[in-house]
């Protein structure tokens, strides 16, 4: 893995730690493959268990076919007789999506934005308030 790929990964986890947590029953697990979610979020409780699948775009926008890959995944899941609760979407900030997100909640990344078209650390200094880079090639 990449780092600019793991420092992305890095904060994945670390909000979703902070929002599912440990405290609460939560326990954040890695995919473990191609064909399957980025994350799983397991809660088991007396006679109950949650699961939420956890699939990242980090694109300036997203699509349909994101949606509905995303559903197929939890049907596939359901089939396995794993059932899932929720599924979630990992996105940058400001990010373009189509209006109906067929039952996927999207979980929006504080650190990570869409600006001019691109996905940019929401905190660099690199960009002026009118959306162009600083550094510019001339």
């Amino acid at each position: 893995m990449g780092a600019c790929k793991e420092a992305i990964y890095n904060t994945i986890e670390r909000d979703l730690k902070k929002v599912y947590r440990a405290e609460e029953g939560w326990r954040l697990e890695q995919g473990n493959g191609d064909d399957s979610p980025a994350y799983v979020l397991v809660r088991r409780r007396p006679g109950k268990m949650e699961r939420i699948l956890v699939n990242v775009r980090m694109a300036a926008s997203v699509g349909a076919a994101d949606f509905e890959y995303v559903k197929a995944m939890a049907a596939r899941s359901a089939a396995q007789g794993l059932p899932v609760s929720r599924n979630l979407l990992v996105v940058p900030q400001n990010v373009a999506v189509p209006a109906d997100t067929a039952d996927v909640d999207l979980f929006y990344l504080n650190t990570y934005a869409v600006r001019n078209g691109a996905v940019i650390w929401s905190r660099s200094n690199l960009w002026t308030a009118e959306g162009k880079p600083v550094l510019e090639k001339a």
